[in-house]
């Protein structure tokens, strides 16, 4: 297993649509939103360095919000763990500096199609911000690998602000390459299923793709003749997902919780993976079979071929 994603909060300060994060939660008893508690985060992380060697803070919610965003940092550091942070950037020039100067750090992915959807001066203003956090990185921290994402590609209505966005960031590095490294130009021409991700400088790149659906578990909007049974998935393969509560969940995507396998506080992590739901749900993705109706649901296995 490569990553243990670990939601430190769901509380996050944008309301973007194609997102759950700000979206009623009364039908969900744990879907209020709330801040993982020091004591938690310990033992996640101690949990974690026994099956995996990177984390991610997030399943929903912004990260850099939660109180001890600093103070977990540095508990990080003390482990063989490396953070892959992402963040919608918003907070960077408060935060950036702490990012910066963490080691554990290894990767931060901006989620910047979220501005899309923000006023256009209160959008640039943020982008601003991190395209500065990306040059201070590449000045101090050129080890840091930094993913500019537009996860919106095909949606029409995100399209000016996408070239507007390329446009910015290809005037911000364009007189930072060297002779050996051209400047980069890119385009949103550039961008297909085979090829995501383009190098802008350093370790910084612009990852684009086509937006995607949070899976849903409701009976009165999936039935069972339109769900998919067949499929693979690479949860439970390459990662699992503890929620702000401690509630231990198959998959990145359930952020209400549908496949709780487990509680951190109850169980080891290993012990958690290892139980019965936990080894059918795998065995099933093994056959290209989608066992549990929140997977058959789900959009984003498509995405993972036979």
């Amino acid at each position: 297993m490569n990553a243990v994603y670990i939601e430190i909060t769901n509380v996050c300060n944008l309301n973007c649509s194609f997102c759950p994060c700000g979206k009623d939660s009364s039908d969900n008893p744990h879907g209020k939103r709330d801040f993982m508690s020091s004591e938690l985060f310990e033992r996640c992380i101690v949990e974690s360095t026994t099956v995996a060697e990177n984390v991610y803070f997030h399943v929903l919610g912004e990260p850099t919000l939660h109180p001890g965003f600093g103070l977990f940092l540095k508990k990080l550091g003390t482990t063989p763990l490396k953070l892959n942070l992402t963040t919608n950037g918003t907070t960077i020039t408060r935060t950036g500096k702490l990012i910066l100067a963490s080691p554990a750090v290894r990767q931060v992915n901006f989620s910047t199609h979220a501005y899309a959807e923000l006023p256009p001066e209160i959008a640039t203003r943020h982008l601003q911000d991190v395209l500065d956090f990306c040059k201070m990185a590449n000045a101090i921290r050129p080890d840091l690998y930094i993913n500019l994402r537009l996860w919106n590609v095909g949606d029409a209505a995100s399209d000016a602000w996408n070239r507007s966005m390329l446009t910015k960031v290809n005037e911000a590095f364009s007189s930072t390459s060297s002779s050996a490294e051209p400047s980069a130009q890119i385009s949103l021409e550039h961008f297909c299923s085979r090829h995501k991700s383009f190098p802008v400088v350093g370790r910084i790149y612009l990852h684009q793709d086509s937006r995607f659906e949070w899976p849903i578990l409701d009976e009165r909007r999936k039935t069972r003749d339109e769900r998919n049974a067949t499929g693979t998935c690479r949860a439970l393969d390459t990662h699992v997902a503890i929620l702000h509560d401690g509630r231990v969940v198959a998959c990145c995507l359930d952020h209400s919780g549908q496949i709780t396998l487990g509680h951190i506080e109850d169980q080891s992590l290993a012990e958690i993976l290892e139980t019965p739901t936990a080894k059918s749900l795998r065995e099933g993705f093994e056959k290209h079979e989608l066992r549990h109706p929140l997977c058959q649901s789900c959009t984003f296995c498509k995405r993972f071929g036979k």
